[in-house]
């Protein structure tokens, strides 16, 4: 069965993943029933120690448009006697009747609700004033010409390449295709930082040198020449082909889980939702979590 999530249990997530101190947060997370032996489904999974004890709290999150009533904290607080949780969180965005309330607080659960706030404090919990843009760029390697040093009785040469042409270490070991050592350059964080520095929405092509290219232990790269054959070191290694720049604004929102102040954007990036994420504690400390498609960048 796939796993569950929406946009407040994602928001949720990310909250608590600001908040977990070193503790792992999972998300829609499988916890065994003691009873029946089958796997249930919790939102949000806070895993931790105290002292040599593991310890596990679950949160639970209700994403809907009317409060929740004791109902549902009892199908919860039944649910969870059945599954390793040490404590118990109930969140919702509607907020909790009173009866509810008072019956989670009898049984020891914690709940919250999302209290929007009528000004977001942006600047302080992002550092800007009201808005947040993403940008994101695809690129397609399409031609790759290598550069290599002159010898004593040749010239130094530049030649387009394909894929599959033999990259060498100095002691004349195959090391790699060009193919795969040019999809890790373009995949590095390296390039990706100058091609979102460097790029515009309006650019279509792009080009990367890597001047003086190393192996894994600072010792230069080499190809080799059929006739006469000789090996011969790599000087650079240009790339160019197309590309795609995605300049896109997150819509924001604030409010209050607790006394955490939540200020969040989405938008989408590539086709996937992104979800950002800002939090300010009641002691002050600010921290930024972004979710893309399941994948999780923490600041």
């Amino acid at each position: 069965m796939p796993k569950r999530t929406n946009d407040f249990q994602r928001l949720v997530y990310l909250v608590r993943v600001n908040l977990a101190d070193g503790a792992t947060v999972t998300e829609s997370k499988m916890l065994e029933d003691r009873m029946t032996r089958t796997m249930r489904e919790v939102d949000v999974c806070i895993e931790g120690s105290v002292g040599s004890q593991h310890v596990i709290v679950s949160v639970e999150c209700r994403d809907h448009r009317r409060v929740a009533d004791v109902t549902w904290v009892e199908q919860m607080k039944t649910k969870h006697d059945r599954l390793p949780t040490n404590a118990l969180i109930l969140t919702s965005r509607a907020g909790f009747t009173a009866e509810a309330r008072e019956i989670a607080r009898i049984y020891g659960i914690q709940t919250f609700t999302l209290e929007d706030i009528e000004i977001a404090d942006f600047k302080s919990l992002f550092g800007f004033e009201s808005s947040l843009w993403a940008k994101s760029v695809t690129v397609s390697a399409s031609k790759v010409a290598v550069s290599v040093l002159p010898t004593e009785t040749l010239a130094e040469e530049t030649v387009f390449v394909m894929p599959t042409n033999l990259i060498y270490t100095v002691d004349e070991q195959e090391m790699c295709q060009i193919g795969e050592l040019v999809q890790m350059l373009v995949s590095s964080a390296w390039a990706r930082d100058y091609l979102l520095e460097e790029g515009q929405k309006d650019h279509v092509w792009f080009e990367i040198d890597w001047e003086a290219p190393r192996d894994h232990l600072d010792r230069p790269l080499f190809m080799k020449k059929v006739d006469p054959p000789m090996l011969r070191e790599v000087k650079k290694i240009h790339i160019q082909g197309p590309c795609q720049f995605q300049i896109e604004k997150f819509d924001m929102g604030s409010g209050r889980i607790g006394d955490v102040h939540v200020a969040w954007g989405k938008t989408e990036i590539l086709g996937q939702g992104a979800l950002v994420v800002a939090t300010k504690d009641s002691e002050g400390a600010r921290k930024m979590s972004m979710s893309l498609a399941g994948n999780l960048r923490k600041e």
